[in-house]
């Protein structure tokens, strides 16, 4: 690379969604990455085009380059850049692939001058479905799926009905056609999505695909203030069907926060270096919380493949890539 181009190599970078990896990614495993967005991901070159976007190979940044991009790493990082074949993806597939790519290879993401780290906001399960299933397709296979329900909360849900176990609450008007608890999971079922690449390879004759959402009973409540402001949102209780999905409550830090506070009063006499090795080392109950958040993310998995596999869908993670089982939705995989 010559030494013009390195100046350039951090503008490029910060503009357009980037993969940072913290080693250079074997360009078959990267292709087979790819390939869980795209099942028609295909090599071009040294490139690799998917989904209408074309994943650059990767390019070692050194400590000044990274330090110029706002990335904190002084070994070195390997940036794969994502650039559109032409007009900009659906629904900015670009943003999801280089994410994607990142969590998938325990890496950061960075697009717009922002660095993400993906692990941090695995989001929620998807299912892509050719049609939105009857309750009675559906049902059968979510009291068998899910944790029963013990009764219908008649505040939040009052048009909701218990079916084995299973609470099922029609949705009328919206994107939302219908939601479905049980005791700890909400499946939400959103009709009129456009396809994505693992659904358009699937579908190629459809225009538009139904996508059963799998999130957390409990995070309704809290998105119930945020889904009231939208003029078109939908019934109480029901999360938006267009809203990105939101990080895991568990993983929000508030243990981490309370543990060191704690830790700053009563070691308030200690010398700062010690005070110092305190807080980098993780509480037991940063782990436990850890554990509890990686549990809950494959039980909401195991729900989406089941799923996919009884109604004949096709089982996603948050960002589009597919899952073959519910381990697939877990960081770092084919690192």
């Amino acid at each position: 690379m010559s030494w013009f181009s390195k100046l350039l190599l951090p503008g490029r970078l910060r503009t357009g969604p980037t993969a940072l990896l913290p080693a250079r990614p074997d360009p078959k495993t990267l292709l087979a990455v790819a390939q869980l967005a795209d099942p028609e991901a295909r090599t071009d070159g040294d490139d690799i085009l998917a989904g209408g976007s074309r994943i650059q190979p990767p390019v070692e940044l050194t400590a000044d380059v990274l330090a110029k991009l706002g990335v904190p790493d002084d070994d070195g990082l390997w940036a794969c850049r994502i650039a559109a074949e032409g007009p900009l993806p659906v629904d900015f597939f670009d943003k999801s692939l280089a994410e994607g790519i990142a969590y998938r290879l325990g890496g950061w993401s960075l697009c717009q001058g922002e660095p993400l780290d993906p692990a941090e906001d695995a989001g929620d399960p998807l299912v892509y479905l050719p049609a939105v299933p009857e309750p009675e397709e559906i049902l059968p296979v979510l009291s068998e799926a899910l944790r029963h329900a013990e009764a219908v909360d008649a505040e939040r849900w009052p048009e909701g009905e218990l079916i084995e176990g299973v609470v099922h609450v029609p949705v009328r008007g919206g994107r939302v056609a219908d939601v479905y608890a049980g005791a700890d999971v909400l499946v939400t079922i959103e009709e009129g999505h456009r396809l994505p690449p693992a659904a358009q390879t699937r579908w190629p004759y459809l225009t538009e695909i139904a996508i059963a959402r799998v999130s957390p009973v409990a995070r309704t409540e809290e998105q119930e203030g945020e889904d009231a402001d939208l003029a078109d949102g939908p019934a109480e209780g029901v999360p938006d069907a267009d809203a990105a999905p939101r990080p895991l409550d568990a993983a929000s830090g508030t243990d981490a926060d309370t543990d060191a506070d704690t830790d700053t009063d009563t070691d308030a006499g200690s010398d700062t270096d010690a005070g110092s090795d305190a807080e980098d080392v993780p509480s037991g109950n940063d782990t436990e919380g850890a554990d509890e958040v990686r549990a809950a993310l494959l039980v909401r998995a195991a729900v989406a493949v089941t799923l996919a596999n009884a109604l004949r869908g096709i089982a996603a993670d948050s960002r589009g890539f597919q899952l073959a089982e519910p381990a697939d939705v877990l960081p770092g995989g084919y690192a």
